[in-house]
């Protein structure tokens, strides 16, 4: 290794010694060719800091279309949210909703559980209306239809599978004895 490095900084050496210097004029851009001029400063009336802070703009945060404070549409938002999943929880603690929800649980047919399960969710719908009185008519609408409505994902579907009367009582019994079956 020392073989090495004492001819290479020796011909290092003396290849440098050699090479003269750059002209300002070369063509590899070595050297500038002239100072590069600065324009001057326009004077404008408009002050680089501010002196003290600019006043929010009322009617923008009013409307919160037009960019409004999305800090505080989104803690309203928030609210409403907590708000309303109080609501449902108490709703939910109430006894006849409770014995509501288990007899649709143990429904025999599907029909009769459907029935139950539509009964217990409108009451459920009317008890969080009850205790969140701050309700627009808008969000009542919303809750009606995300339990009970037509425009769930798959609302299609159900319409074609939805019985359009009560299953007669020789229904009743097929079904029965098919249940019965599976189990025999």
């Amino acid at each position: 290794m020392k073989k090495l490095t004492t001819p290479l900084l020796a011909t290092l050496l003396a290849l440098s010694t050699r090479l003269p210097a750059a002209d300002p004029e070369s063509a590899f851009g070595l050297a500038p060719s002239a100072a590069p001029q600065l324009q001057p400063a326009t004077p404008s009336n408009l002050p680089l800091i501010p002196d003290s802070p600019q006043p929010a703009d009322k009617a923008a945060a009013a409307n919160p279309q037009n960019g409004g404070d999305k800090t505080a549409m989104a803690e309203d938002k928030l609210k409403k949210k907590i708000a309303l999943r109080q609501a449902k929880m108490k709703a939910e603690r109430d006894p006849g909703l409770e014995a509501l929800k288990v007899q649709a649980l143990e429904a025999p047919t599907d029909f009769e559980q459907r029935k139950l399960y539509t009964d217990y969710y409108t009451a459920l719908i009317a008890r969080i209306v009850k205790f969140n009185p701050g309700m627009t008519k808008e969000e009542i609408d919303e809750l009606k239809v995300l339990y009970t409505g037509d425009l769930c994902r798959c609302a299609s579907r159900r319409r074609s599978i939805r019985p359009r009367s009560a299953p007669s009582a020789i229904e009743l019994l097929e079904i029965a004895v098919v249940r019965l079956a599976k189990y025999v």
